[in-house]
């Protein structure tokens, strides 16, 4: 009698866990927070960037130039309006000014410029919006 207490709790259980499984892959990841906002639209696609600067580099490649698309960051509407104040100002204009220079450069300049430009995006992240800091990273 003991063992069949046993073996219905255990069945009992299974199904429990079943039914919760099934329940929790009606759950969505939300992947982008800030869907909408024109500046997070924006760094995406400085992310994407990024790593073709990145491959061209590592294949020895020339760079495209992403400097004219990449100012619009000092202007494009952010998630929440007061992170475009002076200190991000004076961060996106040293990104700009970098991504300048490594536009620049050639041969093993070339990745130290990168370097340099990926640790402006890590600075101005901690500062700003550190979501995104674990993603920047892997540019290096």
């Amino acid at each position: 009698m003991h063992k069949f207490y046993c073996f219905a709790t255990l069945i009992l259980v299974m199904l429990f866990s079943c039914r919760q499984a099934s329940e929790d892959k009606n759950v969505v990841a939300v992947q982008y927070p800030n869907e909408s906002a024109p500046l997070a639209l924006l760094m995406r696609e400085m992310y994407e960037d990024m790593e073709s600067i990145k491959m061209a580099i590592d294949n020895k490649e020339e760079i495209a130039s992403y400097l004219e698309k990449h100012k619009s960051l000092l202007t494009a509407e952010p998630t929440k309006p007061e992170v475009q104040n002076q200190t991000y100002e004076h961060m996106g204009k040293a990104y700009l000014e970098q991504l300048e220079l490594l536009e620049n450069a050639e041969g093993e300049a070339l990745l130290d410029g990168y370097k340099a430009l990926v640790s402006n995006c890590l600075a101005c992240h901690q500062q700003f919006c550190p979501g995104p800091i674990k993603r920047i990273e892997k540019l290096n």
